[in-house]
């Protein structure tokens, strides 16, 4: 079976089964998973699936996924190997539409917005872009949920990603990806970063803002 997909699927359902609501966690740190929406109903489900079911339901996900490469030309007939003929002629149709549900509520995490989230306090742990610089002072910067986002790979969705403003300014020794705190007041705006990189500039689409409060160097756990 083609890794990707593979990998997608075990994603899929890891995210589901992990996940937590806002309400689950503190009221005032939250975590990168709390900017991205929740569907408690599915994951409530599937956390009640067997080994078993999970593993048939992870194949089924394989499965719809090979088929759209195959319909889309992005692997061809001969590239298939005997697990991959073997998968595509098993009969999951019954899970089809569980499929559906969670095709679609990874589709819904990756692109909106956590509206409860607009305008609350919140403290939340994270790696540091610099947008821009006063002297050595960093007053604006990107916030992404682990080192290297941005660089060479496609970057995060919006909502797993911050622009910070903090006029008084944050002095780092290296420019890129100092763990940081930031506190502040969550604001939902979209917006594009450029960011500046050592192979050229990018836009990167955002989906909240913030005007720090603080922000000070992440602690080690």
């Amino acid at each position: 079976m083609h890794i990707k997909a593979i990998r997608q699927a075990a994603a899929l359902l890891a995210v589901l089964l992990l996940s937590a609501n806002l309400q689950a966690a503190d009221a005032r740190h939250v975590r990168w998973a709390d900017l991205q929406p929740d569907a408690p109903a599915l994951r409530s489900r599937l956390s009640s699936f067997d080994k078993a079911q999970k593993a048939r339901l992870m194949r089924a996900i394989e499965q719809q996924q090979l088929n759209d490469w195959l319909r889309e030309g992005r692997v061809k007939p001969p590239d298939l190997t005997a697990r991959d003929t073997q998968l595509l002629q098993e009969n999951l149709k019954d899970l089809m539409p569980l499929v559906s549900q969670v095709n679609a509520f990874e589709k819904k995490r990756n692109e909106e917005m956590v509206s409860a989230l607009n305008g609350q306090g919140i403290e939340l742990d994270g790696y540091l872009l610099p947008l821009k610089q006063s002297g050595k002072k960093i007053t604006e910067f990107l916030l992404v949920p682990v080192v290297g986002a941005c660089i060479h790979v496609p970057p995060p969705p919006a909502n797993q990603m911050v622009v910070v403003a903090y006029p008084q300014g944050y002095v780092v020794s290296n420019d890129l990806f100092a763990p940081v705190t930031i506190t502040g007041k969550l604001q939902l705006k979209s917006s594009k970063a450029n960011l500046y990189l050592v192979d050229g500039s990018s836009d990167i689409n955002v989906g909240y803002s913030m005007v720090a409060d603080s922000v000070r160097e992440m602690k080690k756990p």
